[in-house]
């Protein structure tokens, strides 16, 4: 018959107790050759000695992020062959050129942009009109008119600095106002505006009117009788001024204003003009040209 002994007076028990007693168990520390303490499951500092970049003594490891000042590069905004020019990306007509030039012009000299006044851009073609105002006037992207976007553009002639809006805030005002109306009248307008309310011109396909004559005739193609509104924002429809058949219009201005008119002394109101919503005209009138604006080169000097 097998005698039982309790496992604290067996000899194995016996031989763990004098281990323990004697300091056999006590942990060794994880110390490296130069005697400093690592975590013994991953320490960055024990990586680095490994690899022979970092001193085993040091109390840090390396940084792992370049904090080096980087020196700043400056970004050409302007895809080959155009530079910017009053926030706009323009063409350089000479680039790749030499810059010697037996004139006498250097390439430290400014560019020369091109100019039309209003009475030139009256009679220009639209061949040449449109060349001129894809020269700055024109957008179809933030850089610009860039024939990459497509033919829808808009107005973008920029704000003058304030030192010239003073002088020339008017004149400025004058021509975008002029070259909206042209573009307009020549058949660009697409009937429609962006969401800052500008509006949008096709210039590479001309509008086939379906209506003759009046307003109609110089805005995208409408069903008659339907009204019809101008780059200005500015509403027509056209109606039967009497009961002859006489053709008149109802003006609706985009930002209606006080009437501006006299009294007979009958007490009828005549000379209704632009400001003014929901009156009738019958006769010849040319609807893009502000009765306060003078597009007279001669006399503004534009």
């Amino acid at each position: 018959m097998a005698t039982f002994t309790p496992f604290m007076q067996s000899s194995e028990a016996q031989n763990i107790i004098s281990n323990y007693l004697g300091g056999n168990y006590a942990a060794s520390p994880n110390v490296n050759k130069a005697g400093v303490y690592r975590n013994p499951i991953f320490d960055l500092r024990t990586e680095q000695e490994t690899a022979g970049t970092l001193d085993p003594s040091a109390l840090y490891p390396n940084p792992q992020m370049d904090f080096s000042v980087q020196e700043d590069v400056t970004v050409d905004p302007c895809p080959p062959g155009y530079q910017l020019i009053d926030g706009v990306c323009q063409p350089i007509e000479t680039f790749g050129q030499s810059s010697y030039d037996p004139s006498g012009r250097t390439d430290n000299d400014p560019e020369e942009r091109p100019y039309m006044s209003i009475e030139d851009m009256e009679n220009a073609s639209d061949e040449e009109l449109l060349d001129y105002l894809k020269s700055g006037f024109l957008k179809n992207s933030l850089l610009g008119y860039l024939p990459s976007k497509g033919t829808e553009v808009t107005l973008g002639m920029g704000k003058l600095p304030p030192l010239f809006q003073l002088a020339f805030g008017g004149e400025n005002e004058m021509r975008k106002n002029f070259i909206l109306s042209e573009l307009m009248k020549r058949g660009y307008f697409t009937g429609n505006f962006d969401d800052k309310n500008n509006p949008i011109f096709d210039i590479g396909n001309k509008n086939v009117n379906t209506n003759v004559g009046g307003i109609e005739s110089q805005l995208p193609a409408n069903v008659a009788g339907e009204a019809v509104t101008d780059v200005f924002g500015d509403t027509y429809q056209q109606v039967s001024n009497d009961n002859q058949g006489n053709i008149g219009y109802t003006f609706t201005p985009q930002n209606p204003s006080p009437s501006v008119s006299q009294q007979t002394q009958g007490g009828v109101d005549y000379g209704l003009g632009r400001g003014t919503s929901g009156n009738s005209f019958t006769g010849s009138f040319n609807p893009y040209i502000n009765p306060e604006d003078d597009y007279d080169d001669e006399s503004s000097g534009i």
